[in-house]
């Protein structure tokens, strides 16, 4: 088990107030923090997860620079994790590209600017580095929210004839990486057409007591066949002045077609009223959602797991078939198992 560097202070997250913004306890008084990573975090920021917090010089005194995750520490600042990664290239630690020298950091390129431009005798290269945040037991994946950014970096770095692009995985017990076609199905997709046309890695780092990267290790990019078929979630609340606060709710449905526009119909202004038509859902409120691409004999296993934990299963019409409604008391994508069981149904067969 590592052991924390003292310059870090440890604290409690409480809940994430929005993409910059955090609120922790830190010695039992409550503070807000920077958040350095716009990505969603879902499965990392729980509430009641312990942080460690940095001193930054801002309108905040701290910024979360790691977050406890199944007792290891992620590192989150994707800012930071540039700076690691041009560390690294400074120590000749980046496997394959040990002899290669940084020409120039945020190269330009069209209309497009890239991490690193590197160089050895006659070679160079453009670098785009990722930093990986998502984990399920062996498995690294990317993006953990949508990125159309980063499709762009892909087909820039394809077009330019020379590109590299590096996922830095930043938990060292992580074997293989796979494109997260579950929340970026256009990423994965615009990745895969691209693979022969860049050189695509993927780098697990090894830390030492201080947190301190001492290696990176190679580990291999998976395209799984996949098609945008599946099962999703939505979470929707609920909102009452008769009600101190608010309830929770989770949609599961399935579709043999294009789960993402499924999602995105349902999205639309009044889009939810097609699949919950009685007056009595009026007022629900779609939070989030959480695609799932799977066989659609998952449904059912995935139906059981939700009601497991729920409060109760709303019965609905029969025109919704299979797909089920359940009531939480409290926001269960807030909640452990929820990731874990669906991070179970996204990457356990891999």
């Amino acid at each position: 088990m590592i052991t924390y560097p003292k310059h870090l202070i440890k604290a409690v997250l409480i809940k994430r107030v929005n993409r910059f913004v955090a609120e922790v306890s830190l010695n039992g008084e409550r503070i807000r923090v920077y958040v350095p990573n716009t990505g969603r975090l879902s499965e990392l920021a729980l509430p009641r997860t312990e942080v460690l917090l940095s001193e930054i010089n801002t309108k905040f005194k701290y910024k979360i620079l790691y977050i406890i995750d199944d007792s290891f520490p992620v590192m989150i600042d994707s800012a930071y994790s540039n700076k690691l990664m041009y560390k690294l290239f400074e120590e000749r630690k980046v496997p394959e590209l040990i002899q290669y020298d940084i020409i120039k950091k945020e190269p330009a390129y069209e209309n497009h600017r890239f991490d690193f431009h590197v160089g050895f005798n006659d070679k160079d290269f453009f670098i785009e580095i990722k930093s990986c945040t998502l984990f399920y037991k062996s498995i690294g994946s990317f993006p953990d929210a949508v990125s159309s950014r980063a499709a762009k970096h892909i087909r820039a770095l394809a077009d330019s004839g020379k590109g590299k692009l590096i996922f830095f995985v930043l938990k060292s017990s992580i074997e293989k990486f796979i494109p997260n076609y579950h929340t970026d199905f256009k990423f994965y997709e615009t990745l895969n057409f691209y693979k022969d046309k860049i050189d695509i890695r993927a780098f697990a780092v090894r830390y030492n007591e201080d947190l301190e990267i001492e290696s990176l290790k190679d580990i291999p990019v998976l395209f799984p066949k996949v098609e945008p078929k599946g099962i999703f979630l939505l979470l929707l609340s609920y909102s009452s002045d008769n009600k101190s606060k608010d309830e929770f709710f989770i949609y599961c449905g399935a579709s043999n077609d294009d789960i993402f526009k499924k999602i995105a119909s349902i999205k639309k202004k009044d889009g939810i009223k097609k699949i919950l038509p009685e007056q009595r859902f009026d007022g629900l409120k779609i939070i989030s959602d959480i695609p799932i691409v799977s066989p659609l004999p998952l449904l059912n296993r995935v139906r059981d797991e939700l009601v497991k934990y729920g409060e109760c299963e709303i019965e609905l019409d029969k025109i919704n078939g299979d797909n089920c409604f359940i009531q939480y008391n409290e926001n269960p994508t807030e909640k452990k198992w929820f990731w874990n069981m669906v991070f179970e149904f996204r990457y356990g067969g891999c």
